[in-house]
């Protein structure tokens, strides 16, 4: 694993030199040149969410969470609060609670969903425009390609991919228009962020944005919360056999499942074993695996796991110790009140077990 990052880390620093002998070769000030490509990627990611929250504004969205990095904004009792939160695979998200769906199972999330990528490429190219008529040559061309960094950078999420490494804004609204069952778990997911946001426990939250897809639809990103959701409500009502139940038969019969949330699936079913007592070769194979992957540290999910596989399964008091010590730390930096009494919940049944 330490080869593989210092691996990373030299591919970074050959981009970077290689960037800027490129750019050195095109301009006398190849140092400020670098510092406008870098500072692009900040500002595309900037104005690629403001563009979600303005079009959900526009279509009677309501404003959760507003995150660029890991530096995060949450609306709780109306006022917006600051919290830490690293999430793999995006760089920035704009959570907002959806209008009510009407009867047919209609609502409106095109510009939801579009807003980010119209609004960082219309800024994007305007820059550019903009950069012909700059009196200086040098602050031309800066803009000009600080525009066409920021442009480049918003094709991820314009170009649709077919949801298996990666997944955008493009993807989700394809998804989403091919598919009601799609259609109606993306409303679900943001409504599931709000009602947290106001401290609802999954628990009591309404039933119905809790269903079990059908298993020829379990390759699609967007369903796929759901069995996440349905897994998490099942742990929060303490129907632990079912919540394993419902892991096992969706990690053995999904066609195809999106990296992220199959690593979610699989630390699930490494919790569920350790506190039914169920002594599964999966599980052992599940967290050798996963303990490598250091994304997942920044999820409640991995230090659930990890303790009460420790604690119960591997009876490793000292190891246990330690994943506690770092569970209890992402306790405390969950955004949500609902999520951290959530967490709180499993920690307290996974040491009531243990005596």
């Amino acid at each position: 694993m330490k080869s593989k990052k210092f691996l990373a880390m030299l591919l970074l620093c050959v981009y970077i030199v290689a960037l800027y002998l490129l750019v050195a070769q095109h301009t006398e000030y190849p140092l400020e040149a670098l510092v406008v490509l870098f500072a692009a990627v900040p500002f595309s990611i900037v104005t690629h969410e403001l563009g979600h929250l303005i079009g959900g504004l526009l279509t009677g969205y309501r404003p959760v969470s507003f995150r660029v990095f890991s530096i995060m904004l949450v609306k709780i009792d109306g006022k917006w609060r600051y919290r830490r939160l690293s999430v793999p695979g995006t760089g920035g998200q704009c959570l907002m609670a959806p209008p009510r769906m009407k009867k047919n199972g209609y609502y409106p999330f095109a510009l939801y969903n579009l807003g980010g990528i119209l609004l960082c490429g219309y800024l994007s190219l305007f820059l550019i425009v903009i950069s012909f008529f700059l009196p200086s040559i040098t602050a031309g061309l800066h803009l000009a390609r600080f525009g066409f960094v920021s442009f480049f950078i918003n094709l991820f999420n314009a170009i649709p991919t077919n949801g298996k490494s990666m997944v955008n804004d493009a993807t989700n609204m394809k998804m989403a228009r091919k598919s009601n069952t799609a259609r109606r778990a993306l409303w679900n997911q943001l409504e599931y962020v709000s009602l947290h946001a106001q401290n609802v426990p999954t628990a009591d939250m309404p039933e119905e944005l809790f269903f079990m897809p059908d298993k020829t639809e379990l390759s699609n990103p967007l369903i796929i919360w759901q069995v996440l959701a349905v897994v998490e409500r099942l742990e929060d009502l303490g129907e632990y056999q079912k919540a394993r139940q419902v892991t096992a038969f969706t990690l053995a019969n999904a066609p195809f499942i999106f990296p992220l949330y199959k690593y979610i699936l699989q630390l699930e079913a490494i919790y569920l074993d350790s506190i039914l007592g169920e002594d599964s070769a999966l599980a052992d194979e599940y967290y050798e695996k996963l303990e490598k992957i250091s994304a997942l540290r920044n999820l409640a999910s991995f230090h659930r796991a990890s303790y009460a596989y420790l604690l119960l399964s591997k009876k490793d008091l000292t190891a246990a110790q330690n994943a506690l010590t770092d569970y209890q730390k992402k306790i405390k930096k969950l955004p949500f009140q609902a999520e951290a009494d959530f967490e709180q919940k499993q920690l307290n049944y996974t040491r009531q077990i243990n005596v």
